[in-house]
C-alpha cells in the first residue's frame, strides 16, 4: 500500500504568479478545496480556498501567493493510511506527494484513497508482498514453491509492467498475515522484495480506525 503506486499527475496546481484572482476563479470551476503551488517542477505548499478567500484583497493590494500555503505532503515511500492521516486531519481534498527535494510528483485524491483502502479493508488478515522483476526473470513456480514451503498459500497474484522500464512488479497476497518467512526465503532466492505488510492486533485496530474515519470524512 505505498503511495507511489497511487499517484495522480494530472490534477491541477497554482503557480506563484497567479493573482489572487485568477486563484479564485480556479478554485470557483474546480471541486477542490485545495490545491498544490509548483514553480519550475519543485512543490512549495498547498493553497487552500479558505485561506485566499479570507484575505478580501483588491487589485493594488501586493499579493504573492507563497505567502499563504500550508506545507502539507507526502513522501512516495509512505503508507497510504500516512496519507490519510493528513487528509483528515487537515480537511482538505487531496494530498501532494513530493520527494525528499520537493520534486513534485502529484497528488493523492480522496477517489484514489477510498479505492485502495476498501480493497485493502476487505483483505486484511492477508499478507501482501510487491516485488519487482526483470520480464525475463518471471519465475512463477518457483516463487508459488518458495511461498509454499514455508507453509503459505497464494490467494491471488498480479503482474504490472513498471512504466519506463521492462522490469515488472508483482503482487501476491497470501492466505496468511505472517509474512516474514517467505520475504526471507525470496531474498535468500534473489528476489528484490519491494515491500511487504504483516499486521499486529493493534495496528489492524488503527488501520481499520483510519478507515472508518475516511468513512465518516466524505459523508460529511
Amino acid at each position: 500500500m505505498l503511495i507511489e503506486k497511487y499517484i495522480d499527475k494530472e490534477t491541477l496546481i497554482i503557480s506563484p504568479e497567479y493573482d489572487i484572482f485568477k486563484i479564485l476563479d480556479i478554485f470557483d470551476n474546480s471541486e477542490l478545496n485545495c490545491a498544490p503551488l509548483v514553480e519550475n517542477g519543485k512543490y512549495l505548499g498547498l493553497v487552500e480556498e479558505k485561506t485566499i478567500f479570507e484575505l478580501q484583497t483588491n487589485a493594488d493590494t501586493p499579493f504573492d501567493v507563497r505567502n499563504y500555503v500550508k506545507d502539507y505532503y507526502v513522501l512516495p515511500g509512505q503508507s497510504l493510511f500516512d496519507a490519510c492521516n493528513v487528509l483528515l486531519e487537515n480537511n482538505i481534498d487531496i494530498v501532494p506527494v513530493a520527494d525528499e527535494e520537493k520534486n513534485y510528483l502529484g497528488v493523492l485524491t480522496v477517489r484514489r484513497l477510498l479505492q485502495a483502502i476498501t480493497v485493502y479493508n476487505e483483505n486484511q488478515q492477508n499478507g501482501i508482498i510487491w516485488y519487482s522483476v526483470s520480464n525475463t526473470d518471471l519465475h512463477l513456480s518457483q516463487m508459488a514453491y518458495l511461498v509454499e514451503e514455508n507453509g503459505a498459500h497464494i490467494v491471488s497474484l498480479s503482474v504490472l509492467p513498471d512504466e519506463g522500464s521492462t522490469n515488472l512488479t508483482v503482487m501476491v497476497k497470501l492466505d496468511t498475515a505472517n509474512v516474514a518467512p517467505v520475504v526471507q526465503s525470496l531474498e535468500r532466492h534473489g528476489y528484490s522484495v519491494e515491500y511487504s505488510r504483516f499486521h499486529s492486533q493493534k495496528e489492524e485496530s488503527d488501520l481499520q480506525r483510519n478507515y472508518n474515519n475516511l468513512m465518516v470524512y466524505l459523508n460529511v
